[in-house]
């Protein structure tokens, strides 16, 4: 199961984001707004893993995404 979103460790055999929360906040906060595009590029990573992220960040009240001329964008909390 691994992907770009996890990262293995050999030692417990557990699977681990690789990118972690307070690096996506940082990124949101440095680009803001930003476009979910914009944020995965900067974080190396694939769309859907970033919106994934993203998604969870804003269910934790932590980003807000805000519709700016048809377009979705993210914002720190």
């Amino acid at each position: 199961m691994p992907s770009d979103r996890f990262q293995h460790d050999s030692s417990s055999g557990d699977f681990s984001p690789q990118t972690s929360s307070g690096k996506i906040l940082r990124v949101v906060r440095r680009l803001e707004p930003a476009s979910t595009g914009e944020i995965a590029d900067e974080l190396e990573v694939h769309r859907n893993t970033a919106r994934y992220r993203l998604k969870k960040l804003e269910d934790q009240r932590k980003v807000e995404k805000e519709e700016i001329g048809g377009a979705f964008v993210w914002r720190s909390n």
